[in-house]
């Protein structure tokens, strides 16, 4: 009596349905497939028997697939859906990082030929890409291109819009197609529940400002002296970097000064990782939790664009 008791207990830990496993035989432990897939708790729900006594009803059987297929990368552990999370959007990154590289680089041959001797401002981006990681097989190729009568023209162009929770966005976009970077922004903004916004009804909420990335073991206090007698405005420290040498902070200057500044803190023996344009919220807006997250899921919409660029927003 106890082995079959225990055999019944074995066989609802696997998934048998619980009317199953005490009122009626027991399946082979040994033939997985003939096993329903356990449901979770939630899913028995109060019934009553023939006597009229209340009791648990097992729950519908799902249709079956491998546990593989069935699974999230979260149900499979914590640490790994990180590590599943992290390397997605480390990729994603990189592939935009490469891609931003790439039409600037073609936008620069465009004005000043392909050669960097001649076009210096070109030979700093070629440099520049180079510290950001872009690798020198793609800067290649992107110069070969680009040298191509029939070769993309890049353009780039701003989109505004109302987010969740009072939230502004700002959408900067790189494009050879500004009518196909228009209809594919306004279906994510469609799609995402946002409202479009008339030019500058949103950017005035916002500072744009030069922002260089460098990457040193300096302290704040030995950062914050260089970069103001280098004529920067602003700093902030890269928050959890990757790795010791991800570390540094971002430099913030004003518009017209973004290069001279990455210039001077280059020849004080700094790696500058990257010089862009961002637009800097004036007034951080406190927004709820499911507004954030409403928000955060939007961005990752539009970031998922080729066209997109970059998306700028005014949450704390």
């Amino acid at each position: 009596a106890a082995m079959v008791w225990v055999k019944k207990m074995v066989a609802f830990a696997l998934g048998v349905g619980l009317s199953q496993a005490f009122d009626g035989d027991v399946p082979s432990l040994r033939r997985p497939e003939s096993l329903a897939f356990a449901a979770p708790a939630a899913s028995f729900i109060a019934g009553k028997t023939a006597d009229g006594k209340c009791g648990l009803l097992a729950p519908t059987k799902s249709s079956r697939m491998p546990c593989a297929a069935r699974m999230s990368p979260l149900m499979m552990g914590r640490a790994a859906a990180v590590r599943a999370a992290t390397k997605g959007k480390t990729d994603a990154a990189k592939a935009k990082l490469n891609a931003r590289y790439g039409k600037q680089i073609v936008m620069l041959v465009k004005v000043g030929g392909s050669d960097p001797v001649a076009n210096r401002a070109l030979s700093k981006l070629i440099d520049q890409a180079k510290s950001a990681g872009v690798p020198k097989a793609n800067i290649d190729n992107i110069l070969k291109k680009a040298s191509a009568k029939d070769s993309a023209d890049y353009k780039e162009s701003v989109f505004e819009a109302y987010a969740h929770g009072g939230v502004g966005f700002v959408i900067t976009v790189l494009t050879d197609n500004n009518n196909r970077a228009s209809a594919d922004v306004k279906t994510v903004m469609n799609k995402q529940k946002l409202k479009p916004a008339e030019s500058g009804s949103v950017a005035f909420n916002f500072d744009k400002l030069g922002m260089i990335t460098v990457l040193t073991g300096l302290d704040e206090d030995s950062m914050t002296d260089a970069a103001l007698d280098a004529g920067a405005q602003d700093l902030a420290a890269i928050s959890e970097p990757e790795t010791e040498a991800d570390a540094g902070f971002y430099i913030y200057t004003a518009p017209t000064d973004l290069m001279g500044v990455a210039d001077v803190l280059r020849e004080a023996g700094m790696t500058v990782k990257d010089t862009e344009f961002v637009y800097k919220g004036k007034a951080p807006i406190a927004c709820s939790e499911g507004d954030e997250e409403l928000n955060f899921n939007a961005m990752d919409a539009f970031e998922e664009l080729d066209d997109v660029d970059a998306v700028f927003h005014n949450m704390e």
